[in-house]
């Protein structure tokens, strides 16, 4: 499908039907709409909107301050452009963050979130550590953080077995503007005091990795406590990309939860 601009975001619209409900997918930072490229056929019975994030792929740069609300008024502005009156958030990482922002800021459009593999970052000492990596993003460029990200995020089998799929995903990296994502990536830390607390009773699924040790089970546990009417499921023997690594396994949870909305 051709990409399409809208006051500077680049997006993709999958429209099915009008009889179809609307879900958003929002890619994690340092990514692009492209990380969901194994969830675009498999939710072929709804309508699904993709699109690169302010500083990420082809959409424009945000400006000087970042913060959560920036990106929750980017979709905002996309939502209004394609009259999506109820949508379901489906966020990764950063994605997961925004979702959970927008749905405390329009929640009357908002019917459901899902969550995959969603930071939450408010010690000291997690704040020492993005504000360092933000620091070195800065001064050496996006390049200097690709082989700890790559570890971090696929299983070492899948990373000696899907060269091309590491390669790609290390392009997309690598294309991002050193200040601004040097920028942005302070919002895993910032953003996350910006939602501590924040309590949203929506429908919620949580998902994550058992091996995703910065963003794993404790924290996805921790975060439901904020989501009142969530459910937390554990995916085992994979990292931060589960979506990409094991995109399969990830969109039947997504679907099942999807389904049970339906039969509420």
């Amino acid at each position: 499908m051709k990409r399409s601009f809208f006051k500077g975001t680049c997006y993709r619209y999958f429209h099915r039907s009008k009889t179809c409900k609307n879900i958003v997918l929002i890619h994690g930072l340092g990514l692009n709409q492209d990380v969901w490229t194994w969830q675009i056929p498999f939710f072929n019975e709804y309508n699904v909107l993709i699109y690169d994030l302010l500083g990420h792929g082809d959409s424009k740069n945000p400006g000087k301050k970042v913060t959560l609300d920036t990106f929750s008024t980017q979709l905002n502005g996309l939502i209004e452009k394609l009259s999506l009156k109820k949508i379901t958030l489906i966020g990764f990482s950063l994605g997961s963050m925004i979702s959970r922002k927008y749905s405390i800021n329009y929640a009357q459009k908002v019917e459901a979130i899902i969550l995959l593999n969603s930071p939450r970052r408010v010690t000291p000492s997690e704040k020492d550590e993005i504000l360092n990596r933000s620091l070195m993003l800065k001064k050496e460029g996006p390049s200097s953080s690709v082989k700890g990200a790559i570890e971090r995020w696929f299983s070492p089998e899948f990373q000696n077995k899907n060269r091309p799929i590491i390669d790609l995903v290390s392009f997309w990296i690598n294309r991002n503007d050193k200040d601004t994502y040097s920028r942005v990536y302070t919002l895993l830390y910032y953003g996350s005091l910006e939602l501590e607390k924040k309590i949203d009773h929506k429908p919620a699924l949580i998902i994550t990795c058992d091996q995703d040790y910065a963003n794993g089970p404790s924290v996805a546990r921790k975060i439901s406590k904020e989501l009142p009417n969530s459910k937390v499921s554990i995916l085992k023997n994979l990292r931060h990309m589960a979506l990409v690594e094991n995109y399969s396994l990830v969109n039947k949870k997504i679907r099942s939860f999807l389904k049970g909305l339906e039969e509420r």
